[in-house]
């Protein structure tokens, strides 16, 4: 049986193919692919800028779909969302909950493993979470990105009264408004370039918007400094932008990967003892906890999406996001037309 895959052929292409279903163990789940949204990651393998991820290979791991072959405690016509990896549940890590920094976890689009810009895609069942029946297919493929600003934004500790700052206006740093908002934060600013970034960070909940680009852009409350500044731009001057921007003894978390080494203001950074803290990916809890939140309706992500694409348009799809317009949000890809 053959099914319509996104075929990442070489750095720069993706092909619309026809290509066999996925052989799928024992253990593992097959998953028809509902909605999969395009990825900071997917990007950067498309341009041959990934640490490990090659061509050619199959991207996607932000996805919904339903459960065609069940296994590990899910049912058939189970709605589920999944992480971009499955860990190994023995490590050191794994054994504390810290599944995130397993060790010897394997990922989607990566050793022969093909991932979620097609029909199907096999899962583990370590990695896949239910989600409740009927939940819009769209926003089952946003948990995963969401569930990376949840986990980014609980590394710094308590919310209540506190202020939070957020470099960077894209779907991560959107991610992390969204969460800060729900976490309880009193006032929580984002920056970027140009306005229509901040037409989204203002939808969804933001307090002030602070447009670099823009004269006086101070005046939008994001002036005064914060007791939390999350780093959700790859810029080479980011972190030296959250040093500048974070209260004495306040705390700096960095969750964007950086193409090369950014600059750091050390002095500054000892002088005003900011504890700087790093963020990687995610752990079961920061899925359940957006899983509960969109359950709840206490969170609506939904004005991150900016585009659509079927799935045959997928190569059109990465380049819009490649071109990185301001207007452009999150990107969804819809195999079968279904979200």
């Amino acid at each position: 049986m053959l099914m319509n895959s996104a075929v990442l052929a070489d750095y720069g292409r993706i092909e619309s193919r026809r290509t066999p279903l996925p052989a799928v163990a024992e253990d593992e789940l097959l998953v028809r692919v509902l909605a999969t949204g395009i990825c900071g990651s997917d990007l950067a393998t498309f341009r041959g800028a990934h640490p490990y991820k090659t061509a050619p290979t199959v991207l996607g791991h932000e996805l919904c779909g339903t459960v065609e072959r069940a296994a590990g405690g899910f049912a058939a016509g189970d709605l589920v969302c999944a992480a971009a990896y499955s860990h190994c549940g023995s490590c050191a890590m794994c054994r504390q909950g810290r599944t995130n920094l397993c060790g010897d976890k394997r990922n989607l689009c990566h050793l022969g493993w093909d991932g979620s810009f097609a029909e199907y895609v096999t899962l583990r069942p370590n990695m896949a979470f239910k989600l409740p029946a009927g939940t819009e297919p769209v926003l089952g493929a946003l948990v995963e990105p969401l569930s990376i600003a949840v986990h980014a934004v609980n590394l710094a500790g308590p919310a209540q009264g506190r202020t939070l700052r957020v470099i960077g206006a894209g779907n991560i740093g959107l991610g992390c408004l969204i969460a800060a908002r729900r976490l309880g934060y009193g006032r929580v600013i984002c920056s970027d370039l140009g306005p229509e970034k901040g037409l989204r960070a203002t939808a969804l909940g933001a307090d002030g918007y602070l447009d670099v680009l823009a004269d006086g852009a101070g005046a939008a409350g994001a002036a005064s400094e914060a007791d939390v500044v999350m780093v959700a731009s790859s810029h080479p001057g980011a972190v030296d932008e959250a040093v500048r921007a974070v209260r004495p003894g306040g705390t700096v978390v960095v969750v964007s990967f950086f193409d090369r080494p950014p600059t750091v203001a050390v002095n500054a950074l000892v002088g005003k003892e900011v504890q700087v803290v790093g963020s990687s990916l995610s752990t079961a809890e920061d899925f359940r906890a957006v899983i509960s939140w969109l359950a709840e309706g206490t969170i609506d992500p939904m004005p991150m999406v900016t585009h659509r694409f079927d799935l045959s348009d997928a190569d059109a799809a990465m380049r819009l996001m490649a071109a990185g317009e301001p207007a452009t949000g999150k990107i969804i890809i819809t195999p079968r037309g279904d979200a």
